[in-house]
Formats: structure tokens, sequence, C-alpha cells
């Protein structure tokens, strides 16, 4: 195999996989509503003092950036991005209830 086919090869190959990647990567709208779930998550948490621990101590979870938390769902699936909107609501729901 010439260096130029290797070359077409691995190009082809490389495209294939970015084409992969986003096409199970979570979509803009569906990341837009999760990142203002996200931060709306957070300003629960905030209020409720028995939720600090939260906010303190697993960091990116927690947080009021909106663009971090959508930057970080475009980059995964939708069920990565369902999975910790989850998370947080569950964790919501214990600490927001004692």
């Amino acid at each position: 195999m010439s260096i130029r086919s290797v070359l077409c090869v691995t190009s082809a190959l490389a495209a294939g996989a970015s084409f992969a990647m986003a096409a199970h990567a979570a979509d803009d709208s569906f990341c837009k509503d999760y990142a203002r779930a996200a931060v709306n998550q957070f300003r629960t948490a905030e209020k409720h003092e028995s939720c600090e621990h939260h906010l303190r101590d697993e960091g990116s979870r927690w947080s009021n950036n909106y663009r971090a938390h959508y930057d970080w769902c475009r980059g995964v699936s939708r069920e990565a991005a369902w999975k910790e909107r989850d998370a947080r609501k569950y964790a919501l729901e214990r600490c927001a209830h004692r």
C-alpha cells in the first residue's frame, strides 16, 4: 500500500470517527435546556443549607456556569446528560426535603 493510500484511509477513518461522535452527541436545543436546568438546580441547592455540601464538594456538577454545562452537554450523549441531570435531581430531593 502506498503512503498516499495509507493517508487516504487514515483520513477516512478519522472523518468517520468524528461523524460517529457527532451523531451521538446531544443536540443544541437539548443542551440549552440541559444547561438551564443545571443552573436552576444549582440555584435551588443554594437555597437549602442542607444541600451546601453538594455545592462545596462535587465540583462542576453544581455550578451556575450555563456555558460550562452547555459545552459539556454538547460533547456527550443525551443519555449521559440525562444521567447527570437526574443525579442532581435526586441529590436535591434528598437534601432539600430534610
